[in-house]
């Protein structure tokens, strides 16, 4: 009997990983390099710059739809662990990391934002230009003051 595999192989990956891991469990690179057919970063040494872009490009593909149809298909998040791989959180765990995460992505899209509306050449720009970028200012000022109370 031959085994049927399905395509793309993060699809495939996805209904392994639901019959060899639980809640909790580490889900190592190595296994999803494995799944992924993908030179392991070890064997990646051996490829040129170019190969390894490449390789990179793929696993972020694959990963990113990987964590996506498990997410919304099977309500399975996936936490990273940095240069080990993904760890199946459990459900009970999933709300305070969601929030975690939000919280942190915010202050970094918040900070980002800020210094881009605060650094640039004002002595470049009309009056109505300066206007405009000290309205944004404001509203992301305000937006970010909301959103800090909100979380708290």
């Amino acid at each position: 009997m031959t085994d049927v595999t399905t395509l793309p192989s993060w699809r495939q990956a996805a209904q392994d990983l639901l019959q060899e891991f639980g809640y909790g469990d580490l889900i190592p690179l190595g296994w999803l390099e494995a799944r992924f057919g993908i030179p392991s970063l070890s064997e990646s040494q051996r490829l040129t710059a170019e190969q390894f872009k490449e390789r990179q490009f793929e696993w972020l593909a694959n990963v990113e739809a990987f964590k996506d149809h498990l997410l919304k298909e099977h309500q399975v998040c996936l936490q990273s662990v940095r240069g080990k791989g993904y760890r199946w959180v459990p459900p009970h765990e999933q709300t305070a990391l969601a929030v975690r995460e939000f919280e942190r992505d915010a202050r970094r899209v918040f900070r980002q934002t800020g210094n881009k509306l605060r650094n640039l050449r004002h002595t470049e720009l009309t009056d109505e230009q300066r206007r405009a970028n000290m309205d944004a200012t404001v509203k992301l000022s305000a937006l970010a003051g909301m959103t800090r109370k909100a979380l708290s």
